[in-house]
């Protein structure tokens, strides 16, 4: 039944749809329980969230890869990792709460035409309520993590946001896991704590160590950003930097939602060259990006 579904939303949104393992053991422990209902019901609202990210990115017409579904929430696998503008990464990460708080309203419509119990509309509302107040909490890599990396794109160099917000996403991820791990037994609700951190802490581990890659990919699809903006007529802001920085150091300064001129000036004040960022995009990764500055434009 499940995967049938999951096929007709692989066509429809052109991303593949994949089970987490816990998930499939999640359905298979409510099965013989006898809580298939209530667990069925929340990959419903899980699947839904998830479909309201596809759709939007399909919207904006990223390259989605697939969707993973796992029992605290969905992620939906892009090509386009920091490449695409922060609004655009906003929106696609609020599209998923905006689905929960959609079926919220749906739920109390279906109690007040009398079709709905209110047994079951308190079930799914809290439900779909419990889920999109979770998938807020800015760490990565739930939606609210995403939009706090979009805000902080907007301050910040993109490399820096990066590991910014990462490193507190592992940070806030371990101190929950290491704060629900020392009340095991005490209460229920703490193992789920402990899963929930445990599983984010590992999302984040891996995500601070693949950091490097998902700068190059930044790097890959700035140039075509670049681009375009050049073409656009887009007014650049000047990037002033030591002639001794090497062009990796040099891109590391970059702004997600701003162009660049590089201007290569002494600590005396003297500028030596003035580079538009389209000059360097060629060089973005290619061995150019170890030598200095000075070496490559004067």
């Amino acid at each position: 039944m499940i995967r049938p579904m999951l096929w007709r939303f692989e066509r429809w949104l052109g991303a593949r749809f994949r089970l987490h393992p816990l998930f499939v053991l999640v359905l298979a422990l409510s099965a013989i329980t006898g809580r298939f209902l209530e667990v069925i019901t929340l990959f419903g609202i899980v699947l839904i969230h998830e479909i309201g990210h596809a759709a939007m990115a399909k919207q904006f017409g990223w390259r989605l890869q697939e969707v993973l579904l796992t029992p605290f929430g969905g992620v939906a696998v892009t090509d386009e990792d920091g490449s695409i503008p922060a609004r655009e990464e906003a929106l696609v990460a609020a599209a998923g709460p905006a689905m929960n708080a959609l079926m919220i309203g749906f739920a109390y419509l279906m109690n007040a035409a009398g079709i709905w119990s209110h047994a079951w509309t308190v079930f799914f509302a809290q439900a779909n309520l419990t889920i999109m107040l979770f998938n807020l909490a800015p760490v990565l890599p739930l939606d609210g993590g995403k939009l706090l990396r979009a805000l902080v794109s907007l301050a910040l160099p993109f490399y820096r946001t990066l590991k910014v917000t990462t490193f507190w996403s592992l940070l806030a991820s371990a101190a929950l896991f290491g704060f629900a791990a020392t009340r095991l037994g005490s209460d229920g609700v703490y193992m789920n704590a402990a899963l929930i951190g445990a599983f984010l802490t590992y999302s984040n581990w891996n995500e601070w160590q693949t950091l490097p890659y998902r700068f190059v990919r930044f790097l890959l699809g700035r140039a075509e950003r670049v681009r375009q903006w050049t073409q656009r007529g887009v007014r650049a802001d000047p990037l002033w930097v030591d002639p001794s920085l090497t062009l990796a150091a040099v891109v590391r300064l970059l702004r997600r939602e701003r162009l660049h001129w590089i201007v290569v000036m002494t600590a005396a004040g003297r500028v030596l060259a003035v580079v538009p960022e389209d000059r360097c995009a060629a060089y973005y990764t290619g061995e150019e990006q170890h030598r200095a500055v000075s070496e490559l434009f004067m």
